[in-house]
């Protein structure tokens, strides 16, 4: 799978303004190709994480001159991103796998459960999805549902032990492994049993590691926002509140924002699941944009709330020239945003959504052998029209064909 970057067809807009910043761009125009990765030297201040590309989590890339500013937005494009595993293990046979998803009605959900069904159907298992409709009372019953019949493995897509511990506890007596596919662990979150067989071992196997990757993840974004605005962001920040993660994605890019001394947060507004079972979630950025209206950067934590009609907010606010949005982990919808350009967003945390899906079936495959969960390798990199962009579909982590990598270690290639 081979990652290639937009043409230089058209000119990029403003010109007075990106001459300001270094020709740095805010990727609503295309420029001519500068290169998806950068130098080594760039490298060496990223802070990324503990992954296998061995940044630290260092904040040195980011001050208030243009010339550290570009380091930042340099380093928000590199990212942090392993490989594969490459110990080989052996699928049983006979495995029933449910896959209880977040919320089929939102992309950022549909998109892992998709795929970790058809990691799992490629190594012979059978595979039911549960849609828990973006509520804890929805997650419960589907992991009752699938305590009940007997599954095997259950892998909870983007849900949190502590959100449903007594049907994870439920679970785990009867004898379910429960494997991470984008939640913590009730460990994770300062409870003193762990429910899960194993979280997905994203970038490392460090106690904190999933907290670690999602605060590095808010920082990336929080690059390339001072990095395009020349370390001027004046940020309208959305903070996702309804799993463990969003408070440490929040983390993450606040703390990463106040290194910058030209920047700052000028609005906040809490999002959580259910204020997407009406309009209350477009309402509240609707009103947000209309509020701030000296912020010149924006940061929505998942990038499927832009198809949800967080895009649209943008381009009805009359403010869409004047603004850099960036978000965090999407799908392809997300990049077809950004590819088309005019569309309300202007970059977005890749995330190979998929590579994640295939990583929690080998965590499973390895629990229900008996053996120790291993690094998966997913991991980030911001994405926009001219760096890191695939021609089409969705980020998929460069040029890693971890799909047949991870075929071939199961055997099933």
């Amino acid at each position: 799978m081979t990652t290639v970057t937009p043409d230089g067809r058209a000119t990029a807009r403003h010109k007075k303004e990106q001459e300001m910043r270094h020709k740095t761009t805010r990727t609503r125009g295309r420029i001519p190709q500068v290169g998806a990765l950068v130098a080594a030297v760039v490298l060496a201040l990223v802070a990324t994480g503990c992954g296998s590309s061995g940044s630290s989590g260092s904040s040195s890339s980011t001050a208030g001159t243009s010339d550290e500013a570009k380091q930042a937005l340099e380093a928000a494009y590199t990212g942090d991103t392993g490989t594969p595993p490459t110990k080989s293990t052996t699928p049983k046979s006979g495995v029933t796998a449910w896959v209880i998803s977040c919320g089929q009605s939102v992309p950022s959900c549909v998109t892992p459960t998709k795929a970790i069904v058809e990691a799992a159907k490629a190594v012979g298992w059978t595979a039911k999805i549960c849609d828990g409709k973006l509520s804890p009372d929805g997650w419960g019953t589907c992991m009752d549902q699938a305590t009940s019949s007997g599954a095997d493995v259950v892998f909870p897509v983007g849900i949190d032990c502590a959100s449903i511990q007594k049907p994870f506890q439920e679970a785990t007596k009867a004898g379910v492994a429960i494997v991470g596919a984008g939640g913590a662990d009730c460990t994770s979150t300062g409870g003193k049993t762990s429910y899960m067989a194993t979280e997905r071992l994203e970038l490392s196997k460090a106690s904190d590691q999933f907290e670690t990757w999602w605060k590095n993840a808010g920082k990336t974004v929080a690059d390339y926002l001072i990095g395009s605005t020349d370390a001027k962001a004046k940020v309208l920040e959305l903070k996702f509140t309804s799993p463990v993660w969003g408070p440490w994605l929040t983390e993450g890019f606040e703390a990463e924002i106040k290194t910058c001394s030209g920047c700052e947060i000028v609005g906040s507004v809490d999002i959580a699941n259910e204020d997407f079972g009406t309009t209350s979630a477009v309402d509240k950025f609707t009103a947000a944009l209309q509020k701030y209206t000296d912020a010149n950067a924006v940061y929505v934590p998942v990038g499927g709330w832009m198809t949800q009609g967080f895009a649209s907010a943008v381009k009805s606010s009359g403010r869409m020239d004047d603004l850099v949005v960036a978000s965090g982990f999407g799908d392809e919808s997300t990049m077809d945003l950004i590819r088309k350009g005019d569309q309300g967003l202007n970059a977005a945390l890749g995330y190979a959504t998929t590579w994640g899906s295939y990583g929690s079936v080998d965590e499973a495959i390895r629990v229900l052998n008996g053996e120790d969960p291993v690094v998966e390798g997913d991991g980030y990199q911001m994405v926009d029209a001219d760096h890191n962009m695939p021609s089409s579909g969705d980020y998929v982590g460069g040029d890693v064909d971890y799909k047949a990598k991870y075929l071939k270690l199961w055997g099933v290639s």
